[in-house]
């Protein structure tokens, strides 16, 4: 969060985005390798 300046609630601790960009991450990062393969 505080790399893109939002403003949340819960004083800059975005968790749920952190855990959702985390994952989306993780999910191309799958994507991408079983691709390589």
């Amino acid at each position: 969060g505080e790399m893109l300046d939002w403003e949340a609630p819960t004083g800059g601790y975005l968790l749920s985005a952190c855990m959702a960009s985390g994952y989306r991450a993780g999910q191309g990062a799958v994507h991408w390798l079983q691709g390589q393969g």
